[in-house]
């Protein structure tokens, strides 16, 4: 009976061949919350055009039509041009060696893990990325766990949730703050939506229709569990089974953010569980702009993936992308702390 080989057998080129068809799988199965969020617009940038994108908010003009006196020519629609943004590339990377020791001591569990790690920590990246646009959106900066400092604000230069927005063609503000930073329920729902009616203006100051279709959360279950009640109920949800018309029902998608309460490395942040956020998806412009994809280096004959001096095999996995929010008239936000 043939006997089946273990990891710390296998010969370069056959665990790399492991390493990348793990790496592919991996990929596939990653579950991608923020990066699927249908408020997160997936864009490309091509090799050969520098490192730059420019974001653009559309032009606006005038929304209503002028009365024209008999015989005189029709008016002149006013053209306002919003804020722009422009959005560096960055490169993220990891580096993993199998060494001499553990391929002759056959740790085959440690190599393992080593690789399903692997696999992971570019999706594990830019999912962190996302959410912490989310998570520092009262900041127009942050320090990444890279010690980095990132601009996250958007085209006003203001912060992504801020009581002050500017407009470009206009001395009308605007907030993005959910007023008294509620907790999750019917009541502070119900304010994010009047916020949508009554302060989402175009770059003219004019009014303009918003519908918020989506609520992001942390994973907090007691937030979640709000939610779910909410959007789920059978009965009116302010009274004990007096009728069975539920308004919320199909109105929102739900989507939960596990890595939205975090610090800048990635740690639990239990401040930040109660943040909660209503998004106009649709037209939302919360870009995530890809350069290369996640892609993993391996070692092969020739490519000194074997180190000299150590005799170790390395594997590196790396990705380019950055992120970028124009404007922050299709979202309001809440801490959750009443403060």
């Amino acid at each position: 009976m043939a006997t089946t080989p273990t990891i710390s057998s296998y010969s370069q080129s056959q665990l790399t061949d492991l390493v990348d068809r793990t790496f592919l799988k991996q990929l596939k199965e990653m579950p991608y919350e923020m990066k699927n969020a249908s408020f997160v617009k997936k864009d490309t940038l091509s090799k050969g055009a520098g490192d730059t994108r420019r974001y653009a908010e559309f032009i606006d003009s005038d929304l209503y039509a002028q009365e024209r006196d008999e015989g005189d020519g029709s008016a002149q629609s006013k053209v306002q041009y919003g804020y722009e943004k422009d959005a560096q590339i960055y490169d993220v990377s990891l580096s993993k060696s199998i060494t001499k020791h553990m391929r002759d001591t056959g740790k085959d569990q440690q190599m393992i893990r080593m690789i399903l790690d692997l696999s992971n920590v570019c999706p594990n990246r830019t999912e962190l990325d996302l959410a912490h646009r989310l998570t520092f959106a009262w900041d127009t900066t942050y320090t990444t766990l890279d010690g980095k400092s990132k601009d996250i604000s958007v085209g006003d230069t203001l912060a992504l949730i801020s009581a002050s927005h500017t407009l470009t063609g206009s001395a009308t503000t605007y907030s993005t703050q959910i007023a008294g930073n509620p907790q999750f329920s019917k009541g502070s729902l119900e304010i994010a939506e009047k916020s949508f009616v009554e302060e989402s203006y175009d770059n003219l100051g004019l009014k303009r229709y918003r519908k918020a279709d989506t609520i992001v959360t942390t994973d907090d279950p007691n937030t979640i569990h709000q939610v779910r009640e909410l959007l789920n109920a059978t009965a009116d949800v302010t009274t004990s089974n007096s009728a069975t018309f539920n308004v919320y029902s199909n109105a929102y998608k739900h989507v939960k953010v596990s890595r939205l309460a975090t610090t800048a490395i990635g740690a639990p942040d239990t401040t930040k569980a109660k943040y909660w956020f209503l998004v106009d998806s649709a037209n939302s412009d919360f870009y995530f702009t890809v350069l290369n994809q996640p892609y993993l280096k391996t070692p092969k004959d020739g490519n000194n993936g074997e180190d000299f001096a150590t005799e170790n095999w390395n594997y590196m996995a790396a990705t380019d992308y950055t992120t970028c929010i124009v404007t922050a008239k299709r979202i309001r936000g809440s801490k959750g702390n009443g403060a």
